[in-house]
This record gives C-alpha cells, structure tokens and sequence, in this order.
C-alpha cells in the first residue's frame, strides 16, 4: 500500500466530504459553497461517454493523491482519463460557444459600485488586521498553558489513530467479501480503477470501506436502488506515477476527468449518491446528442442550437491527452446538436438520477441575460 494511503486513512477519521457525482471523497468536510462538478455527456446509437469532472477542497499540507471517486453506472464501462489542463480547454471552448448574450445598461452605474465596494473591502481588511495584532498580544500570555494541554491531547489522538489504522483493517479482513463482484482492475491515468457490482448493499459498503472508502447508512438507500436495477459501480482512486507531475493530476481544483463509455436507452447522468452528502450542489452539463434534449427541470436549460460549428469545442480538443490513447475512434465527435443544462441541487433534489429524453420543443435556445 503506498504512503499517500496511510496519509489518506489518517484524514478520514476526522473528516470525510462526499463531492463528486457519485461520491468523491477528500479530507476534511466541504462547505455548502464548494461542491461542483462539470460534465460532458456524447450520446449516440444508444451509448453514453460521460467526461466527469469535480472540483475539491483538501488542507494545504495533503496530497490531492488521497481522493477517490465511486460512480454508479448502468453497464460495466470503457474507462479512460483526460489530462486536465486538455480538460480545462475543452470546458473552456464550450463555455465560450454557448455563453449567454449580454445587455449590459448603465455600466457606469456598476464601475462605481465596484470601486465602492473595493474600498469598503480594503478598510474592511486593515481593521481585521489591527484588530488580530490586539488580539494576538492578549491571548500570547494564554498559549503557553494551552500548549502543554493540547501536547497531552495529540499523543492520545495518536496512539488511537494508530491502533485503528495498523489493527482495525487486520480484525477485517478475515470477514471477507462475499457478494461483491470485481468484474475488472485497471489504472488509467491518474486512476486505480475497480468496477464492481453486488447484490447486497452492505457487502458492497463493507467492500468499499475495506478499500479506502467510507460509507455508512446514509447511502444505503441509493446503493439498494442501484443494485436492484443492476447496476455496477466503478471506484476510483487517485494513485499517480511517482514521474507524474502536479499539473497532469489536477488544475484549478479540479481532478483529471474520468471518462466512462456504458449502453443505455437515453443519457443519464447518476446522482444520487451526490445527494448523500448533505450539500447543495453546482451542477453543469453539456449534452452533445443528434438532436435536442430536456430533462426533467432540476436544470435549466441554458443553450441548444445545432449546427457543425457548436460541435467546434471537439474538434479543437487535444485528444491525445487521453489515456489510453485511441479511446476516440473517427465518428466518435460527428454529433450535430449540443444543449447546456445548469443548476444548484438540493439533496432532495438529487434524490433520483437525472435522465436526458428528446425535446418536445424543438426550437433552438440561447440564453439572453439584461444587466442594468
């Protein structure tokens, strides 16, 4: 087991965030501001790509190398992954073709507001300043006493921290895993990937807690829902090359997609294990399919036109950052309709998967935003 594991298990028992469609795990809790997650949907001839990606928060002194995703799929899928700065670029083309149009009145009116506001947030800052040096003269006095009380409280949390990391897996492993199925192993990318699939939701909980997961009751709800329509989960956990560099693990935040190729009878985007985190969540899709589609209204629809030129943000897309390479066969990028799908969701209302169906409306849609 490497050493970023260990990192990983030590972190966990203090905080653990559910963040990524499906569930990406990081090591201390994220605010309700944080959770967000972009994807890329290719829906065509009935088989679904979906290009995932989730942005994360960890404390500065760990490594992004102990997070690690679960994602519920229909069918056991083609896995690749995509450098992430290709990523960013992709995203980027695609935020730029279906961007809203723009009415910009009195401008003039919004400069001002935004010096007013720049200079509230400069005297704001220099009065947090004086006042943290008052502070801190007052409570040096203080720490000393403190220091003595928090050593004796450090080397208890250490030595419990130890007996569960080093004993606890031993006491497990004996129990086995009886009812979870590993249908294949493979790293990609930056990515250890198991895709598995059970018949029982605690075996597979217990599995996934056993390799590096945390699950507990509140997700046994979703797990029941997916077991009982057959389908499998892929677990990913980032394990790079020790030759990998930072920027080919993650940028802005955000981890190297994972992409997943499944059959299915219309696209479909998994979230119900999202919701077990307890977070409102940002949520941006682009749906690239033959034609125009809608869901069920957790999202709103902010773009949908076809026309080769929508599909531009592919082909400038630098596929050889895929790995393996070749995922992408000629074809693969010959669909003639994009639509953009944006929202914040409740847990309540990632309490069911979204499901993409064809437009009954079949007029084309652009966002139009008026700012005075």
């Amino acid at each position: 087991m490497r050493k970023d594991v260990a990192v990983y298990l030590f972190a966990v028992a203090f905080a653990l965030q559910a963040l990524a469609d499906g569930k990406m795990y990081g090591m201390e809790k994220v605010p309700p501001e944080i959770p967000y997650q972009r994807a890329l949907i290719l829906f065509k001839d009935g088989i679904e790509t979906l290009i995932l990606q989730s942005k994360y928060e960890i404390s500065p002194a760990n490594s992004v190398a102990s997070l690690g995703w679960v994602i519920p799929v229909p069918a056991p899928p083609e896995v690749a992954s995509m450098d992430p700065m290709n990523a960013d670029s992709m995203f980027w083309r695609l935020g730029l073709r279906t961007a809203p149009r723009v009415t910009l009145i009195k401008p003039m009116i919004f400069a001002a507001l935004h010096y007013a506001a720049a200079g509230v947030a400069f005297f704001a800052f220099w009065l947090y300043i004086l006042t943290f040096i008052r502070r801190s003269s007052e409570q040096l006095m203080g720490r000393r006493r403190k220091r003595a009380r928090f050593l004796r409280i450090s080397i208890v949390a250490w030595l419990v921290c130890f007996f569960l990391f080093v004993f606890a897996p031993a006491l497990h492993r004996g129990r086995g895993t009886e009812g979870v199925d590993v249908i294949s192993e493979q790293h990609v990318g930056i990515y250890d990937i198991r895709i598995v699939r059970s018949s029982n939701s605690g075996d597979l909980i217990e599995w996934l807690n056993l390799h590096e997961f945390k699950f507990g009751e509140s997700d046994k709800a979703a797990f029941d829902t997916y077991i009982s329509n057959d389908w499998c989960f892929v677990a990913a956990n980032i394990k790079p090359d020790e030759d990998q560099e930072e920027i080919e693990i993650a940028s802005d935040g955000l981890a190297a997609p994972l992409v997943l190729r499944f059959p299915h009878n219309n696209p479909v985007y998994p979230l119900m294990l999202t919701g077990t985190g307890g977070f409102d969540t940002e949520v941006l899709l682009y749906l690239a399919s033959d034609g125009k589609m809608q869901c069920d209204g957790r999202l709103m629809l902010h773009y949908a036109r076809p026309s080769t030129s929508s599909m531009q943000p592919f082909y400038n897309t630098k596929w050889e950052g895929l790995h393996p390479e070749g995922f992408f066969k000629p074809g693969d990028m010959d669909l003639p309709y994009l639509c953009k799908f944006k929202g914040t969701l409740t847990p309540a209302q990632m309490s069911q998967d979204i499901v993409f169906t064809p437009a009954v409306d079949k007029s084309d849609y652009r966002e139009h935003i008026v700012k005075w």
